[in-house]
């Protein structure tokens, strides 16, 4: 076979055999810059990729009466050569990913994801967003399904806060307020970067003992209530015997 003939068939047969070596060069020094911010060095990658490739050559030689002859040297000897330049060429490529992909991704990062600034209004020099509630409000496993006026109450209400919130801190103040101004058992909230949220929640359960803080007790008093009083707010009771503040609750 002519020389110009052997080196061609070396080059393909580098190919074909170089594929694997190729692909584990590229994958560790990926994972060693990565990990380790440390390149693998040549000589490791030339050993490593003659111990694959010799491996693959050895399973195509016993198929193959032309490579395993001696006259075909300078065939093998261009197959080695495509090999490692293949070899090289991939763990170098791997080495450059695994500098320039970014490390230390944590799961708090992937959590601290921010709104899109579409949404985002300005108001007095500050940013603030209205969060919209999308779809239907779910009910929550485990509680009584939510009457059909909280539902509305929850996807017609105005929900607007800061806008400068990471997605995760929004969603627990929705929840929050839902909580403390519809008198809700428990809620969860979904909101994505458009600031669409979906909720479910459970209606009260036990609404008056909900209200009470940890040492407080409840008290009814007859009396007449002026007009404009709502829950929650702070009131003072005057008897001819005592003066008493507290909260509203009923």
């Amino acid at each position: 076979m002519a020389l110009p003939v052997e080196i061609l068939f070396g080059i393909y047969l580098g190919v074909i055999t170089g594929i694997v070596p190729a692909l584990v060069a590229g994958v560790l020094g990926f994972i060693f810059k990565y990990v380790t911010d440390v390149t693998i060095p040549g000589l490791g990658v030339v050993v490593l990729s003659l111990a694959i490739a010799g491996i693959n050559g050895g399973l195509l030689a016993l198929n193959d009466e032309t490579i395993r002859s001696s006259e075909h040297a300078p065939a093998l000897l261009t197959a080695i050569v495509v090999v490692l330049m293949i070899s090289l060429y991939a763990h170098a490529q791997g080495d450059k990913l695994g500098a320039s992909v970014p490390k230390r991704i944590s799961l708090k990062q992937l959590r601290d994801r921010t709104l899109s600034s579409d949404v985002i209004e300005l108001v007095g020099g500050r940013g603030r967003v209205t969060v919209e509630i999308t779809g239907e409000v779910n009910d929550m496993e485990g509680y009584p399904s939510l009457p059909a006026e909280t539902r509305r109450e929850i996807v017609e209400g105005e929900w607007t806060f800061p806008a400068d919130l990471p997605l995760v801190e929004l969603e627990d103040r929705l929840a929050e307020r839902l909580q403390t101004e519809l008198h809700l058992a428990d809620v969860a909230v979904r909101i994505d970067e458009q600031a669409r949220a979906t909720v479910a929640a459970a209606p009260p359960t036990g609404a008056l003992s909900k209200r009470i803080p940890a040492g407080k007790r409840a008290v009814s008093v007859p009396a007449l209530v002026p007009t404009g009083i709502a829950r929650g707010d702070l009131v003072r009771v005057v008897a001819p015997e005592l003066t008493a503040e507290g909260t509203v609750l009923a």
